[in-house]
């Protein structure tokens, strides 16, 4: 038995794809280095300028990129003032920008990430690690799920 790269089930060597998420499994892969399945990154440590948040959260982007991260848990905030912050709302047009690109899969609204109904569920279908490791995350509009 071996574990599946993307969600992390156990798998059986001479399985095609994974019966939980249905990634393709490359056996022949020459390439050890595994994909990490979650990285957490806040962007709203020490009250940075929305320009400041906006290019950390971009360079951590990348870096999970090269790191081969799937998902990624951007910690934006929600706003001091009750209204949803302005790092939170910028944050969210450069990902909706970057998906229409195609740099991110897609990214899910913490306030509609939810375990048993829409894109969340889809996602703790794909990589199930999450519902423990984004267990605060449910319904919480101060963070965004990047689909890497």
């Amino acid at each position: 038995m071996s574990q599946c790269p993307v969600c992390g089930n156990d798998i059986i060597l001479t399985d095609v794809a994974c019966k939980f998420c249905g990634a393709p499994l490359d056996t022949t892969s020459a390439d050890p280095a595994p994909d990490i399945p979650h990285r957490i990154v806040n962007i709203e440590r020490g009250r940075p300028l929305v320009e400041t948040a906006l290019k950390q959260m971009e360079n951590e982007l990348a870096r999970a990129r090269t790191d081969r991260v799937r998902v990624v848990t951007l910690i934006h905030g929600y706003g001091s003032t009750g209204k949803g912050g302005r790092i939170r709302m910028e944050c969210r047009k450069v990902l909706d920008q970057l998906s229409r690109r195609k740099k991110i899969n897609f990214a899910i609204a913490g306030e509609k990430f939810r375990k048993r109904t829409g894109p969340g569920k889809a996602l703790l279908h794909r990589f199930p690690h999450l519902e423990r490791d984004c267990a605060s995350d449910f319904s919480n509009p101060g963070v965004t799920i990047v689909v890497i």
